[in-house]
């Protein structure tokens, strides 16, 4: 007995109601074997479309990404050494700044004490021409005075010398008379030559008066006509030593002048290698030499995609299956030449990693996706308005 099957119009393999034979049977399995072959044929174009769109999003991202040579600092790597090294000679050629500085002051302090005690001796050497004017002045009024003395004590000698001669004449004619004796003569004529010695005396100390009377007035003549007469030994010996005075003191100053110069520079120096250490110490690199780090180095060729916080991925060969592995903490200032991802020498900057995984520093290349987080970039970058300004 024959039985009739139904298949719904809306299937692609719907059939008129037949009658269930061994045609029948032949009918419907080849209808299933067409549908079969539809969605297999189906699934490799979606297969053969993914894998299209794989292979164009792996390209994509490989031209969008960035590839750096990542590298672990450690305390005995040559870039950790040498850092530490320039540190270690500035803090050598600030101490030596610094000593120098000191030497200066030390320097500076003698001079001026040195310039006090001149200035002292140029004050203390005007105070004595002055004592010495004053001193000739009342000289030559003393002489004077003594020598108007001397004058009147000649006066009365002459008188007395002329009056003692009377009494000795008289006392001769006496003696020849009779009227004295011989020794009462001599008492006349003794005090008679006394009187001529006294007269002498008298002439000699005139004589050593005026002298000293006209070296008092050449003297003071010298002191007190400032410069329009000769000077004396003593003023010109004193004037030559207040040259030197000056002169020494003109020395002294200027060698002053060339200390505060020198020290100001040597000050500016210490500023520059404080500023200059400070730098040092601040990078990463140089944090190194304490614990190891992670770093790549960044060819300037692909540092425009690499930036603070920009995630960096971990590639098979790459290129393939790429995965997240940590960001960019740091880029580090300052040019290097390295070998690139591709091993050709390169210029470029070291760039510190934040990794999560490890052990992906120990890979040949990394990838930078600084294009994903467009905020990291922002922050990054410099503020042009400051710059034009």
């Amino acid at each position: 007995m024959a039985s009739s099957v139904m298949i719904p119009p809306q299937s692609p393999t719907a059939i008129e109601p037949v009658v269930v034979g061994p045609q029948s049977e032949i009918r419907i399995r080849g209808s299933r074997s067409g549908l079969r072959t539809r969605i297999m044929a189906f699934g490799t174009l979606c297969g053969v479309m993914g894998g299209f769109g794989f292979v164009g999003l792996t390209v994509y991202e490989a031209v969008r990404d960035s590839f750096i040579a990542p590298a672990i600092l450690s305390p005995e790597s040559d870039i950790v050494m040498n850092s530490k090294l320039k540190v270690d000679e500035l803090e050598v050629e600030r101490v030596r700044a610094a000593a120098e500085v000191e030497g200066i002051d030390a320097d500076l302090a003698a001079a001026e004490q040195a310039v006090t005690r001149l200035d002292e001796l140029k004050r203390a050497g005007a105070k004595a021409v002055g004592w010495t004017t004053a001193i000739t002045a009342q000289k030559t009024l003393s002489t004077t005075s003594e020598l108007k003395a001397l004058d009147e004590q000649k006066s009365v000698i002459g008188g007395m010398i002329e009056e003692q001669k009377t009494l000795t004449e008289k006392a001769e004619s006496d003696l020849q008379s009779g009227l004295i004796s011989k020794s009462e003569y001599a008492r006349d004529r003794q005090a008679l030559d006394q009187l001529q010695l006294a007269l002498l005396d008298n002439n000699r100390a005139i004589l050593q008066g005026q002298s000293a009377l006209g070296e008092a007035a050449l003297a003071h003549q010298a002191l007190s006509s400032q410069g329009r007469a000769p000077l004396t030994p003593e003023l010109l010996t004193r004037q030559e030593q207040m040259i030197r005075v000056d002169l020494e003191i003109v020395h002294l100053n200027s060698e002053k002048r060339a200390k505060v110069a020198q020290k100001r520079a040597l000050e500016q120096r210490i500023a520059k290698v404080d500023e200059l250490a400070a730098q040092l110490k601040g990078r990463p690199i140089y944090k190194a030499a304490e614990q190891s780090l992670e770093v790549a180095f960044v060819p300037y060729t692909q540092i425009d995609g690499v930036s603070k916080g920009a995630a960096v991925y971990s590639c098979v060969w790459g290129i393939f299956l790429c995965k997240p592995v940590g960001k960019v903490s740091e880029i580090v200032s300052g040019e290097v030449i390295l070998p690139d991802p591709w091993g050709n020498q390169a210029r470029g900057q070291y760039a510190v990693l934040d990794l999560v995984d490890h052990d992906a520093a120990r890979a040949k290349t990394l990838r930078v996706r600084g294009w994903a987080n467009p905020s990291a970039r922002e922050s990054t970058r410099p503020d042009m308005s400051v710059s034009a300004r």
